[in-house]
């Protein structure tokens, strides 16, 4: 890192939130007693903005120059995301820096003084990567999940994964060339040239954050000591979020053309019927079967749909052995149509 002149930065903190009251006020006393919020400290004063979007429009929160309350309708994390960059860009204040944050995550303050001093230095095509924050287990609190992630066409491999820091952890590390693709929103920062001319596409829940990344192309940067906890994902599954892991990864491959040949995504996508229908788990094969179909619908009709209200309309799915047996013929006959095999 060079010697140059410390560069203007100005953080905008983008949150978006559903039911997690106790973690955003937490989060947000944690945020409001730093010292970018201390009128006596110069360096970090009025240089972070918050933005809460409650998708649950429930939170009830005093709003001032820095801290911006949005009530937004349920178009779960893509949409509350967008929402936030919409916010975001219409505001007076001339932001350098977008950070995309989990709602549900614990960390030390000291990560947003690393991440600010650090973008106050860097300089030439660094300033036009993203950061990748690093994601500790919640449980664990040693035990660093990963650092950035690498999407394979979505056999996703993790940086430094499952690392233990009980030892040889230097905060303040910079980490330019590690072999990853994008960082995880539990935590990631993007600069603002970036965030101002690109929108997220409407996945509802996962992926959204996969796509941002590739679509920046730049590799992230990685730096120890800017971090968060968070629960791993495999404490997270649920049956409908089986829908999205199926669904949106389809559509991610085939943005950027790493869609594999046809006949394994259909053997892959019978495979995954088959491990539900075996366990006679009917609602989470359905799920998988709907995946496929929503997929064939194409790019078109997921950027049109009211993602909100489709989420409900999937909740509210019910199904049974026959139906399935019938739904999946249905979706093979129509993708092997598509694909002409």
């Amino acid at each position: 890192m060079s010697s140059v002149k410390k560069r203007e930065v100005c953080l905008a903190l983008n949150i978006c939130t559903y039911h997690r009251e106790d973690y955003i006020y937490r989060n947000l006393e944690m945020l409001q007693n730093s010292l970018f919020f201390d009128k006596k400290c110069k360096e970090y004063y009025g240089r972070l903005h918050i933005f809460i979007i409650d998708n649950a429009q429930e939170l009830q929160l005093k709003e001032n120059a820095y801290t911006h309350l949005v009530y937004n309708e349920n178009t779960g994390g893509s949409g509350g995301f967008q929402r936030g960059i919409e916010e975001i860009r219409k505001n007076d204040q001339t932001f350098t820096h977008v950070i995309f944050m989990d709602d549900d995550v614990v960390f030390d303050i000291d990560t947003f003084y690393i991440l600010f001093d650090f973008l106050g230095q860097v300089d030439g095509a660094d300033c036009e990567r993203p950061v990748a924050g690093r994601m500790f287990c919640m449980d664990k609190r040693n035990i660093q999940y990963t650092a950035a992630e690498k999407w394979n066409g979505g056999d996703i491999s993790h940086v430094e994964f499952m690392r233990d820091v009980s030892s040889g952890y230097c905060p303040g590390k910079v980490i330019y060339d590690a072999d990853a693709e994008y960082g995880g929103w539990w935590f990631c920062c993007f600069p603002m040239a970036f965030v101002q001319e690109n929108d997220v596409l409407p996945f509802f829940i996962h992926c959204d954050d996969v796509e941002y990344g590739l679509r920046c192309g730049r590799k992230p940067i990685i730096i120890e000591g800017v971090q968060v906890w968070h629960e791993t994902y495999d404490k997270r599954m649920t049956p409908l979020m089986q829908y999205y892991d199926t669904r949106n990864p389809l559509f991610v491959n085939q943005i950027y053309g790493l869609l594999p040949e046809a006949s394994q995504i259909l053997k892959a996508w019978k495979n995954k019927i088959t491990e539900y229908h075996v366990r006679e788990d009917w609602i989470t094969e359905y799920y998988v079967i709907r995946a496929l179909n929503d997929f064939l619908k194409g790019m078109k009709w997921l950027k049109h749909i009211n993602s909100g209200k489709y989420h409900k309309k999937l909740g509210r799915a019910k199904s049974c052995r026959l139906k399935n047996a019938v739904y999946w013929r249905t979706v093979e006959f129509k993708f092997r149509r598509i694909f002409k095999i």
